[in-house]
């Protein structure tokens, strides 16, 4: 007997035959999809298909294919529903699918291939079985040049010194699905089977995996707001994209039983384990991480000196049924294990803080307490103890589309919100509310992330599109695909190569020791050289830092000159809580530093108090102005004491 298990073709078939028939919408007065796979030959299903599909997609479907009637289906006593999927698979006489046997050959880098411009150690992440493998970075060896790293240390510290509600962190979505823990190797495999579909093209892509680097590297790229997706599969919490599927169960039921049936072996499923066994992230079902491990690393990465005091909101996308089956004890006791209670900013901690407004994540340090866990679904008072619900106590967090997001100046995170969201100052960002955008880079063949016949997932969170979202002051930006440059492109302080702080010879010397191959030596060799290559171009490690008019961005000067600069001077007391406008910020005259009675030299606390000062730059006919950060090692000043915060 054939078990699903080994056969994943004909789940894949299942689903995909699923997803054409429930969510791709026929055109204006074309015939419904139902009525189209019940009625008749495949012959006028097939023309009735070509009238209302895009055209590589109507080509591609006329390619050969075995009538209906010689799919293998002779002694299961299939239904009527189960005989109207049948149409939506092309049976090729001839066409022989990949064999396990085939996987070696498979490996051929792709989607593997580290993304360009990532400098790591390679490796191959290979299943416990062997065959396809994928290039990977080795967890912690992402090279992060020295402008980038600290850019994102003053970004997050300047994060920490406000109330949280008020706080900008980078982030990432589905942190934890990702090629470096194998999640998507398997996609090229896959692949291969589009030829047995129809309406699939054979230049479609499948990508199961959201993430390319390891929890690690993504948090050593900037990433405070971590999701992992946590289920209950095969008698242990581990990380899978699963679930969700409650809009067509019945239907869903229906096509994996009829695969079941093909294969004689009866198998039993609901909405939430839908995509974790099978995976459908293209990794063998025993393969995905546990959600310990996942716990460990970020522990692990927390313990670091250098990341002492740093501090990580944790996101459990989750599902319902932990709770129906009594598992969040568990789940908490998990936590536990590797996140003492007194280190984890708690509901009862909240609580006895007098609740309502939320402290610092300084503050929340400072008492270390330097994890917060939050979850999308409500369990009720059993998660009280450790857990958040994002709705509503925590900030109202809430989650809006990119498509309806209004860039500056005026900075709405949701222009046209569900009647049953509330916004908080008609959505403006850096208003007290908590907002979080997504975008997501998967898709499986011809449809999108989110099952939709579309052909990409745009727009999305990249190089293009980051700068004026963080320039807003959305919350928890978390892009797919975390890379150095996508987490470049959230920084809103420092320009590239400003300040210039080269590693150190020990420190360079450290990380090509740590490497084990000779394209890692060569790309370490090659990065000393670039940063050789800067610091003969910028300023030396004494000089100043100045914002510029040009474009927002901090920049290392010689502390003097003959270039005359106005001093950034922001007003005494000023509350970041406060939308800013012109009147926060005032341009001294004379010395470096010197201010009007009433204002201090300080720098901007947002990235929206970065863009009105900017705009006075503008205004007043200046091309930058005193910042109060000097070298050699640029710290930030002391957080100014703000009315009302404490």
């Amino acid at each position: 007997m054939v078990s699903l298990r080994s056969s994943p073709m004909l789940f894949r078939l299942a689903l995909l035959a699923l997803q054409f028939v429930f969510i791709m919408k026929p055109a204006s007065g074309a015939q419904k999809w139902s009525d189209m796979a019940s009625g008749g030959s495949s012959g006028k299903f097939t023309s009735d298909l070509l009238a209302i599909l895009p055209e590589h997609l109507a080509n591609d479907l006329q390619r050969l294919c075995g009538p209906v009637e010689e799919i293998p289906t002779a002694g299961h006593n299939l239904t009527a529903e189960e005989h109207a999927l049948l149409p939506y698979l092309c049976w090729q006489p001839g066409l022989v699918p990949p064999t396990p046997e085939d996987l070696p050959q498979l490996a051929d880098g792709s989607p593997g291939d580290v993304p360009a411009g990532v400098q790591c150690e390679v490796v191959q992440w290979c299943g416990e079985g062997g065959g396809t493998c994928a290039d990977v970075c080795r967890r912690g060896t992402v090279v992060v040049e020295p402008w980038l790293k600290n850019a994102l240390a003053v970004q997050n510290q300047l994060a920490r010194r406000v109330p949280f509600c008020w706080a900008t962190m980078l982030g990432s979505h589905n942190s934890g699905i990702t090629l470096a823990d194998g999640y998507g190797v398997l996609d090229p495999y896959f692949q291969k089977y589009f030829a047995w579909v129809k309406l699939v093209s054979s230049s479609d892509r499948l990508q199961t995996n959201d993430q390319v680097l390891s929890l690690t590297d993504q948090m050593n790229l900037g990433v405070r707001f971590v999701e992992l997706d946590t289920h209950w599969v095969q008698g242990d919490f581990v990380i899978a994209h699963c679930g969700g599927f409650h809009s067509f169960f019945n239907t869903l039921i229906r096509a994996v039983n009829l695969v079941a049936k093909l294969l004689g072996h009866r198998i039993r499923w609901d909405t939430e384990t839908i995509g974790c066994d099978p995976s459908l992230s293209s990794i063998p079902t025993g393969e995905q991480r546990s959600l310990d491990s996942a716990l460990q690393e970020v522990a692990a990465w927390m313990a670091l000196p250098e990341n002492a005091g740093e501090f990580i909101a944790l996101f459990f996308d989750d599902q319902s049924d932990l709770g129906d089956w009594g598992l969040i004890p568990l789940l908490m006791s998990r936590i536990k294990a590797y996140f003492p209670e007194d280190t984890i900013y708690t509901p009862p901690h909240h609580e006895q803080r007098g609740g309502g407004e939320w402290p610092s994540a300084d503050d929340m340090v400072a008492e270390g307490r330097r994890l917060m866990l939050t979850s999308g679904v409500d369990y009720g008072p059993v998660m009280n103890p450790l857990i958040f619900l994002k709705a509503g106590p925590m900030c109202n967090f809430f989650e809006p589309n990119l498509t309806t997001y209004v860039a500056q100046p005026d900075c709405i995170a949701d222009a046209y919100p569900p009647d049953t969201q509330k916004l908080i100052n008609d959505g403006v960002t850096l208003s007290g509310q908590l907002y979080r955008q997504t975008t997501c880079e998967i898709t499986y063949g011809p449809l999108n992330c989110d099952f939709v016949l579309k052909g990409d997932n745009e727009p999305l969170l990249d190089e293009a599109s980051l700068p004026g979202v963080t320039a807003c002051g959305i919350n928890f930006p978390s892009p797919d695909m975390m890379t150095p440059q996508r987490s470049a492109a959230a920084i809103w302080t420092w320009a590239p190569a400003h300040p210039f702080a080269p590693f150190s010879e020990r420190e360079m010397l450290t990380k090509m020791a740590a490497g084990n191959s000779v394209r890692w030596f060569a790309q370490a060799v090659l990065a000393r050289l670039r940063l050789l290559w800067a610091r003969l171009w910028h300023s030396n490690d004494s000089g100043c830092a100045a914002i510029s008019a040009s474009d927002g961005r901090w920049r290392a000067v010689p502390c003097e000159g003959p270039h005359p600069r106005p001093t950034a001077c922001r007003k005494v007391g000023a509350d970041p809580r406060k939308q800013p406008t012109a009147k926060l910020w005032a341009l001294g005259v004379g010395d470096r530093g010197a201010c009007p009675w009433g204002f201090a030299f300080q720098p901007p606390a947002t990235a929206k108090e970065n863009y009105v000062l900017r705009s006075l730059l503008h205004s007043s006919n200046q091309s930058d102005a005193w910042l109060p950060l000097t070298g050699p090692d640029w710290k930030l000043p002391p957080r100014p004491s703000s009315a009302g915060v404490q």
